[in-house]
């Protein structure tokens, strides 16, 4: 991931070598281009060990997770998962538990062992998801207030929503009446006005993605070291 190139394409479950020590597995383009730009920002150069692939949904997270086991690791050192905790945290924890013993014990790239780590926003003890984390870097800003009222008004005439769907309500209203259109994502939103920053990426709302992150650069920069035969 080289400083400002556009966010990648979502590969598809494929043999498709991957070409950076870091891969981490997104949920959705907003995530896939927004945490794209905050490793740039945060991490500068250190960012190009950094391949992130947008699943393209929840539902498919478990097959794109699964296709790593037939995948050419190439360059991989480590995987990443920045997961939606969505209605109960304590059942996306047990699931990807499960994900994981299933395919990190394939993930052997030159006799050396490839980890996995897993971020869970907002948290691991905290229904939501990514927009959950962007509603508290906005707060105290007059346009969040209104737009959170708003998905809070509109909420019981929706039929059944997610806490996650509910404040991607909240975060389209927010973008809305801040820019005078309708974005269905931030990342969208940001390529149309440059000019204006919707988000503070050194905000504290968005320090766990930082240390994640962080943490698993420090893991692919770890000298290798050669199993013995």
């Amino acid at each position: 991931m080289k400083s400002g190139e556009p966010a990648r394409r979502a590969a598809q479950p494929s043999n498709e070598a991957i070409t950076a020590p870091v891969l981490l597995l997104v949920e959705g383009k907003d995530e896939e281009a927004l945490v794209q730009q905050m490793c740039i920002h945060w991490f500068g150069e250190r960012a190009q060990a950094i391949d992130i692939e947008c699943v393209e949904g929840l539902s498919n997270f478990p097959k794109r997770f699964r296709a790593l086991k037939v995948r050419s690791l190439g360059l991989l050192k480590v995987v990443g998962v920045i997961a939606d905790s969505e209605q109960d945290p304590a059942a996306t924890a047990q699931r990807w538990k499960g994900l994981f013993n299933e395919v990190e014990p394939s993930l052997v790239n030159n006799g050396t062992r490839c980890p996995c780590f897993k971020l869970q926003l907002p948290d691991d003890d905290t229904a939501g998801a990514f927009e959950t984390l962007m509603l508290k870097a906005w707060n105290g800003d007059a346009i969040a207030h209104c737009a959170t009222q708003f998905r809070d008004c509109v909420s019981p005439y929706l039929g059944e929503r997610t806490l996650a769907q509910q404040d991607k309500i909240a975060v389209q209203a927010w973008l809305s009446a801040k820019l005078g259109n309708a974005y269905g994502n931030v990342f969208k939103a940001q390529e149309k006005h440059p000019e204006q920053p919707l988000l503070d990426y050194d905000h504290p709302a968005f320090a766990p993605i930082k240390t994640f992150m962080e943490a698993l650069l420090a893991e692919a920069e770890k000298p290798t070291v050669t199993p013995t035969p």
